[in-house]
């Protein structure tokens, strides 16, 4: 029987691994995962599969994989991917964050120069968010494709004071690292500002960060290598003086956080000048009004990866699928593009896998976990599975119920206030349904998302699974935090998939995965436009259009999975 032998990068726990495995007919040879918690999780799932846990732009595709295992058929994976947006500039860097890893994506595709690919990423990869800066490592490159650019305009900062100071320090043509703050300084003023945003939390968070305070006000004049001129330098030394009068209850609320703002949007401002300089990025200072801005050459990862994919020869299609029209319990959008090669795929157009469940369909929270609600959970990982007979229910259920025994029904230890707003809230309530008295602890309880404290309806699939545990979902039922196995479960995971590492990156690694159902309607559809059968039927396993008896189920499940 032929396999495809296959590469999965950026693996994480291995959701999209096993959704091709699933079929039986891709071989993975080596999975690429840089976090320590996924990759061990992977290598216990996936039986057979070398895990590299190592940066992928260390590697060498053709020494450490194509020399080892032979000719790769198929890359598959998600590299990360972050958008830019001048309205987050605290946490969006410029160059370390944007995109890099979309470029080690293609240059395995390079490298290994496979018949298909299938990349997978957030919905929004091809909006104008999504974009490279044009420097001097890339400029030939881009001009070579013919890639079209665009000039984009990078606030700096904005406010009469803090424009003046950086337009002074841009003069300079001195090294700006001459004039950045020190890491650890920067990271602690950060910190301060953003628990400062009500006068209440500003006082509550001076007297819990005592010990932080004394340490930046007693290094104060150490954070800065230099200054460059006595303007700022003024600035800089009145700044520490009204923080730590502050800290003593002897100066206005008002006039520390604005001191505080200002000092922090110097710091990001000098920050991004220097990044931009260290990567090589050319780049013009613009001032209108009170605003300062970085201008420089941009090109969107949107046709960065159609330019290069042409010039390697693949025919691709992408489309925005949404997990649910394919079993999984949850209302998940992710963007999927899959690549051919011209010679392989002839005439023909590359296709998608198509919707196998219309929206009245879909399965539901219910589906997926009721058959868990009267098992006890944990609060340590360190757990032992426990046992669980299946009462019967949906075919999404037999499905993912492989093994008779659970593990990963951990929770997050729910603190009394946290109890309170569970008990106080319904079946698709959030943190906004709540009385005002259950929301002193958040500085801005207006501004808090929609997620927070979500108690999921059990009638209707999730909302997107993120890391749950950071989100507070609360059970449809039961006032407690929903559990490891349950978001897993969300995500379509079955019972014999087990997470490891510590609570926060279980809950994490389960957010960040793909769903192997929505796996394995990607990986169907590949295989038939490559003129090969899957081994499994997506339609059939969830008893779509088909009488397929539970049994069959159980066996296909128990036999493409490793254990």
């Amino acid at each position: 029987m032929t396999k495809l032998n296959t590469v999965d990068l950026f693996a994480g726990a291995g959701g999209l691994s096993l959704g091709f495995m699933r079929t039986g007919r891709f071989d993975i040879k080596v999975a690429v995962e840089y976090d320590k918690h996924a990759a061990k999780t992977y290598a216990e799932n996936h039986e057979g599969v070398e895990v590299l846990q190592k940066d992928v732009s260390t590697i060498s595709f053709k020494q450490e994989i194509e020399n080892k295992y032979g000719k790769i058929d198929v890359v598959i994976g998600g590299p990360p991917c972050q958008g830019f947006s001048n309205a987050n500039r605290q946490k969006s860097s410029l160059i370390s964050g944007n995109n890099q890893l979309v470029q080690q994506y293609v240059r395995a595709i390079e490298e290994l120069d496979p018949i298909a690919f299938v990349l997978e990423n957030v919905k929004t990869l091809e909006s104008s968010k999504h974009f490279f800066f044009v420097g001097s490592e890339n400029a030939e490159e881009v001009k070579a494709l013919g890639i079209p650019t665009k000039k984009e305009k990078i606030a700096l900062c904005s406010g009469d004071e803090a424009s003046t100071l950086v337009a002074g320090v841009i003069e300079h043509n001195d090294p700006i690292d001459r004039f950045r703050m020190a890491k650890q300084g920067y990271a602690l003023l950060c910190t301060l500002l953003r628990f400062s945003r009500t006068q209440k939390r500003a006082i509550k968070y001076a007297e819990e960060q005592k010990e932080k305070l004394h340490m930046l006000l007693e290094n104060w004049d150490s954070f800065h290598h230099d200054f460059w001129d006595q303007t700022w330098e003024t600035f800089y030394r009145e700044t520490k003086g009204i923080i730590h009068r502050f800290t003593n209850g002897e100066q206005n609320f008002s006039d520390y956080f604005n001191r505080m703002k200002i000092l922090v949007e110097i710091e990001q401002a000098l920050e991004r000048i220097h990044e931009l300089k260290e990567n090589l990025i050319d780049f013009e200072v613009l001032l209108y009004g009170n605003r300062v801005f970085a201008s420089v050459d941009t090109f969107t990862v949107k046709d960065y990866l159609d330019y290069k994919f042409e010039t390697m020869g693949y025919i691709t299609k992408k489309a925005i699928l949404n997990a649910a029209d394919f079993g999984v319990p949850q209302t998940r959008e992710r963007f999927i593009m899959i690549g051919i090669k011209d010679e392989r795929i002839g005439e023909s157009e590359v296709k998608l896998p198509s919707p196998i469940i219309e929206k009245k369909d879909y399965f539901t929270v219910r589906d997926a976990i009721e058959d868990l609600e009267k098992l006890e959970t944990s609060i340590h990982t360190s757990a032992p599975p426990i046992s669980a007979c299946f009462p019967g229910g949906s075919r999404l259920a037999a499905l993912l119920y492989n093994r008779d025994s659970i593990a990963n029904h951990v929770v997050t230890n729910t603190g009394d206030e946290a109890l309170k707003r569970f008990k106080a809230l319904g079946q698709g309530d959030n943190f906004h349904k709540l009385d005002n008295s259950l929301k002193s602890s958040y500085s801005l309880p207006e501004r808090t998302q929609n997620t927070i404290y979500l108690r999921l309806r059990y009638d209707q699939p999730s909302g997107t699974v993120l890391n749950v545990r950071k989100s507070m979902w609360v059970h449809p039922t039961l006032d407690r935090a929903l559990s490891i196995r349950e978001a897993a479960r969300l995500q379509s995971f079955p019972n014999s998939f087990v997470f490891h590492g510590s609570k926060n990156s279980q809950y994490q690694q389960v957010g960040n995965a793909v769903p192997p159902l929505l796996g394995q309607a990607v990986a169907e559809c590949l295989l038939e436009q490559l003129g090969l059968r899957s081994e499994s039927s997506l339609s059939s396993d969830l008893g779509i259009n088909e009488n397929v008896s539970d049994d069959v189920l159980f066996v296909k499940m128990g036999d493409t999975i490793a254990i």
